[in-house]
């Protein structure tokens, strides 16, 4: 019996057949590639070129040409910038992933894994099986680091056009989201500062204002919250829409010496954190160390500075949504080529590893030498093609992953549930705090009827947050406190720094009531897409004035729009009689008019509030006008812009306040009153040094201009300082207040970003609309004491003696504990109001808002 061959042998007609498709197929590729377009041929040189840096639109515009070009790139608007540009992600892949019925049946399938904490584990593993990993590579969230938004067009080429067996199974196996630029504003703007200083005594000085908008460099702390437009076109696309399972967050602020610093991070771990995340971090980050070793790209440092505690940043609020986020940072943030000599290096880097000999998680230490811009480009480029092939080689194991974290979210959460109750005072707030749960995807139910849990019975519209979900990390870290551990670099030393600041607990900065009850709670409930504004009511037409609550942080939206129209207002200095009940001291009064009813339901319906009928004109009374506002800016101050952020939001008008304005004078004839944002007294007074940059960008207030500001307050104005600006008044002002947290070491004294306790007197005028308690976010600001016998100085907040910390770490609860917070000291006709600490630090502190809203208006009460 003869055997059947195994193999057949082609015919050789066929054997010439398929030797031509293969190089017709190998012909048609080079055509192909080459009708897509070098970034030189669009920008005009080769990107990260020494002493070249792109602009945005230049960026854009070979990014819209390589769309055009190849389909295995698909180029989207996710939104506008915060100055009205269009804000792009390219979507690169494989022509088959990009047809449309795929690309949005992979989307789907990531979404659904991501968020499947009830999806059976037989479906999840048949839908990882046909699934695509998505991995995310976004450039430029600082602006200043140019090597990453210059590195993008570059990358986006290759990753199209490469035909090695790598990036073929890349955009076979992987959806690469890139986003060319995260903050476009700032990229267009250090471009053309660079290119217009170019080759004379500033060309490396730096940009010297907020490159973005509201928070310049700060935009990297913006990432649970969604302040900012540009978080808000990222975010919804990490988020909501793609929900990868990966992604590269560049950056490049290496720790000196080092060419790039990569994970693994540094402890402290958040223990909310799934640890398949922190895994998947290290997987990644070795990846990367070891693709670099392979190109010859040495000096890469794991474990130094970054840590995974703090949420919020780019590559952080990735973690507590099961995604795996990488930052990198490279050296050298300039397109001026530099040599560097290995005899100014520092001998060890913070925790005492040598910076020259070799070690665990440095095991090549850069030797120094010349540097140039494309070689940090190299290296973001090295780094980010080892995160993808992570994400092609482990596709299905990630997809597989995501969907167990939501699994354990789901089973691990049960019991939990936290209610946002619809009856507490500053309800609109409390819907603001669900808008950024939500932007979190957090999962947010609305009780449709009231319901009643132990003694308890909530009205309808509260809300729910179970924290069975597939986010549970995020619900976990947002709505309860942090315990950040006491790490010292020896016993008895200082605090070993944190990264970044260590309690920040969103329902305590909002000021928003959320009980944490330990059941499921059941009642009839509708899923919140996003929230909308409460119902507003206006209960009756008053015989004198219109009552607005002074709890209500929006009321001083509405008071700020009705006083622009012309309205008459007034503060009350005791509680108020409404027709719906009583309301206390600082109620703003709308007289009644011809034309107010019309205003004031427009803005309760807007806003959200309820505002009350009042028939009786109250015994005392403060006439308010609207204060006219400065607003100090030495240039490039995060707190600066922050504030004016929120000034925008709630309707005050203002003016920016310069230095040459300050040492100018007369500035009582423009303000009423004029804010400090944080800010030390000699930074304020002194600015930048003459000859760093051009001579309008350097030079403070000067002593004359913290003379003019002195003279301001005498004539009968109101300053008012966040945080260190303290320092001013205290050292220049003869005010009768002393810091006494001025001088004590940190042995003593570290509070490095954290939610405290504060007793807050609500029958001062600065107090007024709070309770007897707030929560307050400190880091590192002043405490004061008032001298024995002082005339004319009010306390509106004090720390308490004991139990201050209630979210992060607290070292010095003796030295603030008892003391006072907020301050006000006449001086002459006027006062300074100081406030210790950031009321709005980072438009997240919404529960303290009113202190700064009240303080400004001192200066438009008579």
């Amino acid at each position: 019996m003869k055997r059947r061959l195994t193999r057949t042998a082609l015919p050789v007609a066929c054997v010439l057949a398929l030797v031509s498709t293969q190089a017709l197929t190998s012909a048609t590729t080079a055509t192909a590639r080459d009708r897509v377009p070098k970034p030189e041929a669009v920008i005009g040189w080769v990107p990260c070129a020494d002493y070249k840096l792109a602009t945005y639109e230049q960026i854009a515009d070979y990014y819209r040409k390589l769309d055009k070009a190849s389909d295995r790139m698909k180029l989207v608007e996710i939104g506008r910038t915060s100055e009205g540009r269009p804000q792009l992600m390219a979507i690169v892949s494989s022509e088959k992933n990009l047809k449309e019925e795929n690309l949005r049946r992979y989307r789907e399938t990531s979404v659904r894994l991501s968020q499947g904490d009830t999806l059976p584990e037989k479906e999840a593993r048949a839908l990882a099986k046909s699934g695509k990993a998505i991995a995310w590579v976004d450039f430029g969230i600082h602006s200043t680091e140019v090597a990453g938004h210059q590195t993008a067009p570059q990358f986006a080429y290759d990753l199209v056009t490469s035909e090695t067996p790598e990036a073929r199974a890349i955009r076979d196996n992987v959806i690469t989201l890139l986003v060319p630029n995260v903050n476009p504003d700032g990229g267009t703007k250090v471009a053309e500062w660079y290119r217009k200083n170019l080759g004379g005594p500033y060309q490396d000085a730096g940009y010297p204002e907020l490159y973005q908008k509201y928070a310049g460099h700060d935009n990297n702390r913006d990432w649970y919250m969604f302040n900012l437009q540009e978080t808000q076109n990222v975010g919804r696309q990490l988020f909501h829409e793609w929900i990868p399972q990966v992604m590269h967050n560049v950056h490049q602020t290496a720790v000196f010496p080092a060419r790039i610093s990569i994970p693994p991070y540094e402890d402290p771990l958040n223990p909310n954190i799934h640890p398949q995340v922190v895994r998947g971090v290290n997987l990644v980050g070795d990846a990367m160390g070891q693709r670099l070793e392979r190109e010859d790209k040495g000096g890469a440092l794991a474990r130094q500075s970054y840590d995974i505690w703090w949420n919020g940043g780019a590559r952080t609020a990735p973690y507590y949504h099961n995604q795996i986020g990488i930052l990198t940072e490279t050296a050298h943030a300039s397109a001026t080529p530099r040599y560097y000599d290995p005899a100014t290096f520092p001998k060890t880097f913070a925790d005492g590893t040598s910076t020259s000999e070799p070690s665990v998680f440095y095991p090549s230490p850069w030797k120094g030498g010349e540097w140039h811009l494309s070689q940090s480009c190299d290296y973001i480029k090295t780094a980010s093609w080892a995160m993808l092939r992570v994400a092609s080689d482990d596709r299905e194991a990630l997809l597989n992953g995501v969907a167990k974290m939501a699994r354990d979210g789901g089973q691990n959460g049960k019991g939990t549930t936290y209610v946002i109750p619809a009856d507490q005072a500053d309800y609109p707030t409390a819907t603001k705090l669900v808008d950024k749960l939500r932007w979190n995807n957090i999962r947010v139910e609305k009780a449709v009827d009231s319901f009643t849990v132990g003694n308890r019975t909530y009205p309808a519209g509260s809300y729910l947050v179970r924290e069975a979900q597939p986010y549970r990390a995020a619900v976990l870290d947002l709505l309860n406190p942090q315990k950040y551990p006491d790490r010292r670099l020896y016993p008895g030393g200082p605090l070993e720094p944190p990264y970044d600041i260590t309690g920040y607990t969103l329902s305590f900065q909002m000021g928003v009531t959320v009980d944490k009850l330990d059941q499921n709670v059941r009642t009839r409930t509708v899923d919140v897409d996003w929230p909308s504004v409460p119902k507003g009511v206006v209960a009756g037409a008053p015989k004198y004035a219109y009552a607005l609550d002074p709890r209500v942080n929006d009321s001083s939206a509405a008071v700020n729009a009705l006083l622009a129209a012309g309205e008459k207002i007034a503060r009350s200095t005791g509680e108020v009689t409404t027709r719906t009940g009583k309301l206390p001291a600082g109620t703003f009064l709308v007289t009644a008019r011809a034309g107010t009813e019309k205003r004031v339901t427009d803005l309760a319906n807007q806003l959200g509030l309820s505002i009350a009928a009042v028939d009786a004109k109250p015994a005392t009374v403060t006439a308010l006008a609207a204060p006219r506002i400065g607003l100090y800016d030495g240039f490039n101050n995060y707190d600066e812009g922050w504030t004016r952020l929120i000034l925008d939001q709630f309707g005050f008008g203002y003016q920016k306040l310069t230095n040459a304005a300050v040492r100018a004078g007369n500035l009582r004839a423009t303000f009423d009153t004029i804010v400090l944002p944080d800010a030390t007294y000699n930074s304020m007074r002194n600015g930048r040094a003459a000859g760093s940059l051009p001579p309008e960008y350097t030079g403070g207030m000067t002593d004359a201009g913290v003379a003019n500001l002195k003279a301001f307050v005498e004539a009968g104005g109101t300053v008012v300082t966040l945080n260190r600006a303290a320092q001013l008044p205290i050292q220049a002002f003869d005010v009768p207040v002393r810091d006494v947290t001025a001088g004590v070491e940190e042995t003593k004294l570290n509070i490095p970003g954290s939610v405290l306790n504060l007793n807050v007197d609500a029958s001062d005028p600065v107090g007024a609309g709070f309770g007897s308690t707030a929560s307050a976010f400190v880091a590192d600001g002043p405490a004061f004491e008032v001298e024995e016998g002082a005339q004319g100085v009010t306390v509106a907040a004090t720390w308490p003696k004991t139990d201050l910390l209630k979210s992060g770490f607290l070292l010095g609860e003796d030295v603030i504990g008892g003391k006072a917070a907020v301050v006000t000291a006449k001086v002459g006709e006027g006062q300074v109001v100081m406030i210790g600490f950031k009321p709005q630090h980072r438009a997240q502190s919404h529960g303290t808002y009113r202190l700064l809203f009240n303080a400004m208006y001192l200066g438009g009460q008579d």
